[in-house]
């Protein structure tokens, strides 16, 4: 059986390059989480809301980057928001928002 060495370079080269792009993905999702619940308070000042979940009230921070839909105003509509079903999804490492779904309060 002969080698060709060319072909077996190429194929080399292709997976080095796929692993190197596939762990930063994979590691990314690992880190993103989602936790739902029910809005308890926000804390303008500190950057931070908290959430009371079916494992208990978890707190998280956001920023400017944070996305904010179903609360008009942004933050400032969130913070009218207590009691009302959200949506977290955030980075498990550092427990920073970065998307926040306001739902509609039950009346």
């Amino acid at each position: 059986m002969k080698i060709n060495y060319p072909t077996l370079a190429v194929l080399s080269v292709f997976v080095l390059f796929a692993g190197l792009i596939l762990t930063p993905l994979a590691l990314a999702q690992e880190k993103a989480q989602i936790a739902e619940g029910e809005l308890v308070k926000v804390d303008a000042a500190a950057k931070t809301l908290s959430v009371k979940t079916s494992k208990g009230e978890m707190e998280f921070r956001y920023n400017d980057q944070t996305q904010i839909s179903g609360a008009e105003g942004g933050v400032e509509g969130l913070a009218t928001q207590s009691g009302a079903p959200v949506k977290v999804h955030f980075d498990a490492a550092s427990k920073t928002a970065t998307r926040i779904e306001v739902g509609k309060r039950k009346q």
